[in-house]
């Protein structure tokens, strides 16, 4: 059994380190979660290079570019592709991981 709670990045492999789709798991964020394959910060400017490079005004470019990312990188509008069970408040993380413990205990019970 497996839980997991993004309280802030998971990126890459990092973020797919947490997941396993043949186990028993839950996968919950917080509001503050931030995930993808590449994070902003840095990844636009080598996901974009010869875009970035090509354009009149590269700069001008790279904040189009950064801009339309960001209207679409909240964690609310991705946490079905991420595999996001749900988006919990904070303060909901000890009681929701108790519910999980015991469900995982039972799960456990029945496979012996």
């Amino acid at each position: 059994p497996l839980c997991c709670v993004v309280i802030r990045r998971a990126y890459g492999i990092a973020g797919s380190a947490m997941s396993n789709a043949e186990a028993f798991q839950y996968r919950f964020a917080w509001p503050s979660g931030d995930w993808g394959s590449l994070p902003i910060e840095g990844g636009i400017e080598v996901a974009y290079k010869a875009e970035i490079e090509a354009a009149d005004d590269p700069q001008a470019h790279l904040e189009g570019i950064r801009e339309r990312l960001n209207r679409v990188r909240s964690p609310f509008r991705t946490a079905e592709i991420f595999g996001i069970e749900d988006i919990i408040d904070p303060r909901d993380t000890r009681p929701l991981l108790c519910e999980f413990a015991d469900l995982a205990w039972r799960s456990l019970g029945a496979l012996s």
